[in-house]
């Protein structure tokens, strides 16, 4: 069955490895609540993180293969994400 301590530290480990940072408690919640399909909204700052949370899901195995579709108005934004 669903294991959510497993899953958020895949979620952290696999972040980690390939950006050398630890996801914070509420990046890992809300990566979670996206995974489990929960609607959610995160009110934060700017430069706060709020990417994160949605890549998350993405470094999982089972999903490897899928993407996230990004919407963003902003040009440097964009760049930022890419990145």
């Amino acid at each position: 069955g669903y294991n959510s301590r497993r899953v958020r530290a895949t979620m952290n480990e696999n972040l980690k490895t390939r950006t050398n940072y630890d996801a914070h408690p509420w990046q890992l919640d809300v990566a979670e609540a996206l995974l489990l399909r929960v609607d959610c909204l995160v009110i934060a700052g700017t430069g706060s993180g709020k990417t994160t949370p949605f890549l998350l899901p993405l470094l999982l195995s089972e999903n490897k293969g899928k993407f996230a579709l990004i919407v963003s108005p902003l040009l440097s934004l964009q760049a930022e994400q890419v990145r």
